[in-house]
């Protein structure tokens, strides 16, 4: 009886080892995990202010530089300056196939008349 009492107290003994090993494992990899998304998000923070230092560049040249403001009117809203001519460059598509015999042919987005 007292060597069943041993074995049975030994296997409680081994389980919660084994349940508090898991809790500990668990917490090293949160801890782990933590920490990854920390230096993700600092690295995020990074280009972040990466960029706000550019938009700020870039808006003090627009407050001072005529010359940017029509740089950045031509390059985001396509502007052009009074006699200029814009030549667009239209390269033939061939005709789309079909996916499959059962599907119509798809119809192009855009597409030049004959």
């Amino acid at each position: 009886m007292k060597r069943l009492t041993l074995i049975v107290l030994g296997v409680l003994a081994v389980a919660a080892l084994g349940f508090l090993s898991s809790i500990v494992t668990r917490g090293f990899q949160e801890v782990a995990e933590t920490e990854a998304e920390l230096r993700r998000l600092g690295a995020e923070k990074q280009e972040l202010e990466a960029r706000i230092e550019e938009l700020e560049a870039t808006l003090q040249a627009l407050e001072n530089d005529p010359r940017a403001v029509e740089a950045l009117a031509r390059r985001e809203l396509g502007w052009i300056a009074p006699g200029e001519q814009v030549i667009l460059l239209i390269t033939p598509t061939p005709e789309p196939t079909p996916l499959s015999l059962t599907e119509p042919t798809p119809t192009p987005i855009l597409a030049i008349p004959d």
